[in-house]
C-alpha cells in the first residue's frame, strides 16, 4: 500500500523535475548566438570585475598594476585608487585581484601583491586590513573573494600551488567576530570562489585539477563539509563545447544558482547547472586569458586579460545579488581619462 502511494508520489514529480532542468538549460541564449562586445580597454591585467547597483564598473589594474579603474555607465573612466598610494605595504608592491562590493558601497579587495584582504572606503579615502593572516602564518597571495548574504567574506589563497604540490587554501573572515578560519587546505590552485543564492553552498575552482568543487555550507558556524567534484571539464570538443586543459578562474552566480565559469586559456564562459554538474553552455568571451566576470542588467562582463580589455555578453539573465543591499560606490573627485570603446 505504501509502496503504490510512493510509485504514484514520483510519477506525479519526476515530470514536474524534468521541465524545471529543461526550463534551467532552455531560458539560455545558445553558444553560439551571443557575441561579446567590447566594452572598455586600457588595463595591464584586466581582473575582479564588480558592478554597483548603479552599473559603474570596478576593475583592477586600470593604466598600470596596483589600481582600481572605476567606469560609468556612460564611459567615462578614472583610477579610483591606487593601493600602493592608499594602502602601502612594506616590503610588497599591493596589487588587487578579485573584488567583490559590499552592501554599504565598500570595495572588499583580494591584495595578492600585498598578501592580505583589503575593505576600501566607498569614497576611496580609507583602506582597512582586514586579513593578512590566520593562526599567525601570513597569507602568501589571496587571490579573489565572494560574500554571504550576512557579509561574511570567503577568499582563496592558492600559495604557489599546482597539482604536484597542493598547498592552496580557503579562508572565512567573519564579519561579526573579525576572526579568520581555515575552511579547506590541500588544494591545487584554489582560484575562483562563490556561494549559491541559497547560501548552502559553497563553489570553488580549483585551477590546477580543471575542475569545480562544492560544498556544504552552513553560514551561521561559519563551517563547510561534504566536499565532492561539481565538474571535471571536458578535453575533448563535442558539439558547441570546445574541450581541453583550460584551468578554471574567476566564477559568479546568476540569480536561479547556475555558475558561470571564466576558463583562463580557453578564452570561453562555460555554464554549470548546480547541483547535476551538468554544462549546460559555453560563450566566447572576447578572447584568451579570461580571468573572471560578473552581472549587471543582463549582460556577463568579462575581463580579458590578453586583450587588455573587458567585454559584455548579453544573455537577459540576472545575476545574484549576494549583498543584503545593492551598495553604491561614490565618484571620486578626479577622473583622470576617458576609456576608449
Amino acid at each position: 500500500m505504501h509502496l503504490r502511494r510512493l510509485t504514484a508520489c514520483l510519477i506525479v514529480l519526476l515530470p514536474a523535475i524534468v521541465s524545471s532542468l529543461v526550463k534551467a538549460d532552455d531560458e539560455l541564449p545558445p553558444s553560439h548566438s551571443v557575441k561579446p562586445e567590447l566594452y572598455a580597454t586600457g588595463f595591464a591585467f584586466a581582473e575582479g570585475p564588480a558592478l554597483d547597483s548603479e552599473g559603474n564598473l570596478f576593475v583592477v589594474n586600470y593604466r598600470h598594476k596596483g589600481t582600481i579603474g572605476r567606469i560609468t555607465p556612460d564611459g567615462e573612466a578614472s583610477i579610483w585608487c591606487d593601493l600602493n598610494e592608499l594602502a602601502p605595504t612594506e616590503g610588497r608592491d599591493a596589487q588587487a585581484n578579485g573584488l567583490k562590493i559590499d552592501g554599504e558601497g565598500r570595495l572588499i579587495v583580494a591584495d595578492a601583491g600585498g598578501g592580505r584582504v583589503l575593505r576600501i572606503s566607498s569614497d576611496a579615502k580609507q583602506s582597512e586590513v582586514l586579513a593578512d593572516r590566520c593562526e599567525g602564518v601570513r597569507f602568501v597571495s589571496p587571490n579573489d573573494v565572494a560574500l554571504d548574504v550576512e557579509g561574511n567574506i570567503y577568499f582563496s589563497d592558492p600559495g604557489g600551488s599546482d597539482a604536484e604540490n597542493p598547498i592552496g587554501s580557503v579562508y572565512r573572515y567573519d564579519i561579526q567576530t573579525k576572526q579568520t578560519s581555515c575552511l579547506v587546505n590541500e588544494l591545487a590552485f584554489p582560484n575562483g570562489l562563490g556561494v549559491t543564492p541559497d547560501q548552502k553552498n559553497l563553489c570553488l575552482a580549483e585551477s590546477q585539477r580543471y575542475r569545480i568543487l562544492i560544498f556544504d555550507l552552513d553560514t551561521e558556524t561559519g563551517k563547510v563539509d561534504n566536499e565532492r567534484v561539481l565538474i571535471e571539464f571536458p578535453e575533448e570538443t563535442s558539439g558547441d563545447i570546445v574541450g581541453g586543459k583550460f584551468p578554471p578562474d574567476g566564477l559568479v552566480l546568476d540569480a536561479d544558482g547556475r555558475l558561470y565559469v571564466a576558463m583562463w586559456v580557453g578564452g570561453v564562459i562555460n555554464v554549470v547547472d548546480i547541483p547535476s554538474g551538468k554544462l549546460l553552455r559555453q560563450y566566447y568571451a572576447g578572447g584568451s586569458q579570461v580571468t573572471n566576470c560578473h552581472f549587471h542588467g543582463g549582460y556577463l562582463y568579462t575581463t580579458v586579460a590578453a586583450k587588455e580589455a573587458v567585454f559584455r555578453l548579453k544573455l537577459g539573465v540576472a545575476g545574484h545579488q549576494y549583498a543584503k543591499r545593492a551598495g553604491v560606490v561614490k565618484k571620486p573627485a578626479k577622473v583622470e581619462r576617458e576609456v576608449e570603446e
